[in-house]
């Protein structure tokens, strides 16, 4: 018996492993299932990954270096707590770019486009309803950043998803409270009935309004050292 021929072999692609790594631990920290403060192993990451620790290790090293993460004890990573000074930074320019996302996608709308914010919004709606919330802050990204894909403006779409790496940990402190009892405005249904409707400064607008409502609320949960900390939990009971 002889050998395979050395063309028969493959070279093991380790920029692909490391991109699969990076975009789950992209979509992760985008998702909120990350918290702040949280200690993130090489090992336990490269466990569920089902790869070794090198691409792993390789991402994880990109997001420190785009101060998505922090750089942690021996093979790990930290994800960055939140405080108030930059959580307005953040609220500053995300308010300017999603914006003006927003309302590139109201001049922009398709038919097809439009069915599928439809789609998520009713998904987010019958969450709330049913007060089933594992998944709702992924259909929420889903929704939003459907709107910002809209806007045919592939680098302003890479910026904005840049900011959410930055501020997605700390945006699971709106579950479950202010997602089912503190929210006011329906600025989802608004900025989809103006998108719909082709009104650019309405989008913009609500698109705008909900990102300070929910910052207004982050920002009540300070501590003294303006540090954003997770809300005891709410006991949520079935619909009154």
């Amino acid at each position: 018996m002889t050998d395979a021929p050395d063309g028969s072999l493959q070279r093991i692609d380790r920029d692909r492993l490391w991109g699969l790594a990076q975009a789950q631990l992209r979509d992760a920290l985008l998702g909120g299932r990350f918290e702040p403060g949280r200690s993130l192993t090489l090992r336990h990451l490269a466990e569920i990954f089902g790869t070794s620790i090198t691409p792993v290790r390789d991402a994880v090293m990109r997001l420190v270096a785009q101060g998505v993460l922090e750089q942690g004890a021996r093979n790990s990573a930290v994800v960055p707590d939140v405080g108030t000074g930059t959580l307005r930074h953040l609220t500053v320019v995300r308010t300017e770019l999603e914006g003006r996302a927003a309302r590139e996608a109201a001049l922009r709308r398709t038919p097809r486009d439009l069915a599928v914010l439809e789609e998520r919004l009713d998904t987010m709606r019958a969450l709330i309803a049913r007060r089933d919330l594992d998944s709702y802050l992924d259909i929420h990204r889903r929704f939003h950043f459907g709107i910002y894909e809209m806007a045919g403006n592939p680098i302003l779409y890479d910026v904005i998803e840049n900011l959410w790496l930055r501020c997605g940990p700390v945006l699971t402190f709106v579950l479950p409270e202010y997602v089912l009892t503190l929210k006011g405005t329906d600025h989802h249904g608004n900025v989809l009935d103006a998108i719909r409707q082709g009104d650019a400064d309405r989008a913009e607008a609500e698109i705008v309004a909900d990102i300070k409502e929910a910052e207004s609320y982050l920002l009540g949960l300070a501590d003294p050292t303006g540090r954003i900390r997770k809300p005891q939990a709410l006991l949520v009971t079935g619909a009154s």
